[in-house]
């Protein structure tokens, strides 16, 4: 089902990339939230750390490292594909190489540790070299500020020709539940959501593809122009934009 899946959407963005590409307005500006960007990056994936020190974004197919609120990025990493997660155990942070759609409790996991880094990601160290072991997981599009809110990714799809083996997938949602109700996080993007993260002060980091969505049906539409990386953060607590 997950190959299907994967195969429509390459169909559906094939057959847009086609078209001319958008002029998507750079610039962003908004009450709660914040944009930093990786150029050429096209896909953000993993988040660990602040932005107000050290931060570390997984894209496409690299680790790359901030301590200056973003305005500029270090390449720390090359790999041939998206890192998932970063998982922290002391003064250690591992790299999730592994997207897990399903466990068996119904979430999805980031897993399987292949490098790790000491030095909040200036270098990486291979695992098998240093015999560490690599069996380690996470929830993967999930976080919990608190024991009575779960923020998730919801994954929209919208089967092709009613068949339930193949879909379109549609833009992604960030889901709230709380107290046992389910509502929507309203986003001030059109962006394709691929991962979230919480950072010590509670804020919300949205990671994000270039990709451009439709705002009423939720389908591809486009790409922005330089394709960057992108990751959107709260600027206070999501707590309190929630509230």
């Amino acid at each position: 089902m997950r190959l299907l899946t994967t195969i429509a959407l390459m169909m559906v963005l094939s057959s847009c990339s086609k078209t001319e590409t958008l002029a998507v307005d750079p610039v962003f500006s908004d009450p709660n939230w914040i944009r930093i960007e990786i150029a050429d990056g096209k896909e953000a994936h993993a988040v660990y750390g602040s932005i107000d020190d050290t931060l570390l974004v997984s894209t496409l197919y690299a680790i790359h490292q901030t301590t200056d609120n973003a305005k500029t990025w270090n390449l720390t990493k090359k790999d041939h594909q998206a890192i998932f997660g970063f998982l922290a155990k002391a003064d250690t942070v591992f790299a999730l190489y592994a997207h897990l759609p399903k466990s068996q409790s119904n979430q999805a996991l980031a897993s399987y540790s292949d490098y790790f880094t000491l030095d909040n990601g200036s270098t990486w160290k291979n695992a098998d070299q240093f015999k560490v072991s690599k069996q380690r997981s996470q929830a993967y599009g999930l976080v919990r500020p608190n024991n009575q809110v779960t923020l998730r990714i919801k994954e929209n799809l919208e089967p092709i020709n009613g068949s339930p083996n193949a879909s379109i997938v549609l833009k992604s949602d960030v889901e709230i539940v709380k107290n046992g109700t389910s509502d929507l996080l309203d986003l001030p993007f059109n962006n394709q959501i691929t991962n979230l993260y919480l950072d010590k002060k509670g804020r919300l980091y949205v990671s994000a593809t270039c990709s451009i969505h439709d705002k009423i049906s939720g389908k591809y539409l486009d790409y922005e122009k330089s394709q960057p990386a992108i990751v959107y953060i709260s600027k206070r607590p999501i707590l309190d934009v929630i509230n």
